[in-house]
């Protein structure tokens, strides 16, 4: 039986770092159809699958550094190496993500591509911690990364086994 993961055990790196001190993070991956109807379909449309596009959101307490850091690279328009993968995989110091570092060698999968902060909006509610949520909208693929020796695994093909 596969093992259910935790939330707790996935985390959104930039570079060598963790986004600090996040709360959620979703990855949501899009195939965008084509309309290929045509009157041999009859009355049903159909359609295909053309390209894919990638986003990865993320829910943080403010940090005036991290804040910063995204701030400037959307205002500056700098592409982001970005990672998604388990916390366990990574080195991580101390307590908190806040210094969490990777090595790419000792990984056993993670997500990773480049992409652009395209949101980012800080909350500052009367009396509740501040918080920062994030867009990242990748630019390019998306890339199933590593193994127990590292580098890209091979594909195979999909299957919906328990």
């Amino acid at each position: 039986m596969e093992r259910i993961i935790k939330g707790d055990e996935l985390m959104l790196f930039n570079d060598e770092k963790s986004i600090a001190y996040a709360t959620s993070h979703t990855l949501t991956l899009n195939g965008n159809t084509i309309d290929i109807s045509s009157k041999d379909h009859g009355f049903w449309g159909a359609s295909e699958i053309g390209n894919i596009t990638w986003e990865i959101t993320s829910e943080n307490l403010f940090t005036e550094k991290y804040y910063d850091i995204l701030f400037d690279a959307m205002i500056n328009k700098t592409k982001l190496t970005v990672a998604f993968g388990f916390a366990s995989d990574w080195n991580v110091n101390g307590l908190s993500g806040n210094n969490a570092s990777y090595d790419l060698n000792k990984t056993t999968s993670y997500y990773s591509g480049k992409a652009f902060v395209t949101s980012l909006t800080a909350n500052a509610n009367t009396g509740e911690n501040a918080t920062f949520s994030i867009t990242l909208t990748g630019c390019g693929s998306l890339v199933k990364k590593g193994s127990s020796s590292g580098g890209e695994e091979e594909e195979e093909e999909p299957t919906m086994d328990n």
